[in-house]
């Protein structure tokens, strides 16, 4: 009973840190939506944060995967959610490497 017990905790901890982005929308309604945007922000730097987004998304399906097998997960939505989520952050991620080389193949083709 106690080691079910310590497992729902480090559930609900996991659960917890998901809500994270939950907790900047809220901090962004009390401020009446206006957000402080860095104002050096580089393609390289937007580019860094969607494969970071990419990897974080993995990890997370892979340790869902994990969870299942081992019967730590209840909720198959949030596996589900968690999916779909790294689906998104990968046609998103190559949605955008390719329209950077297409462009880049434009540019390269330019008459000068």
């Amino acid at each position: 009973m106690a080691i079910y017990a310590l497992q729902s905790v480090d559930h609900l901890e996991r659960q917890l840190e998901r809500m994270d982005p939950m907790r900047r929308m809220l901090q962004m309604e009390e401020t009446n939506g206006v957000v402080a945007v860095p104002e050096h922000v580089s393609f390289l730097d937007i580019f860094k944060g969607m494969v970071n987004n990419v990897i974080e998304t993995d990890e997370q399906v892979q340790q869902d995967k994990i969870d299942l097998m081992l019967g730590n997960i209840d909720d198959l939505a949030t596996v589900q959610a968690n999916l779909t989520k790294a689906n998104i952050a990968v046609d998103l991620l190559v949605s955008v490497k390719n329209e950077v080389i297409s462009s880049y193949n434009n540019i390269i083709n330019m008459q000068i």
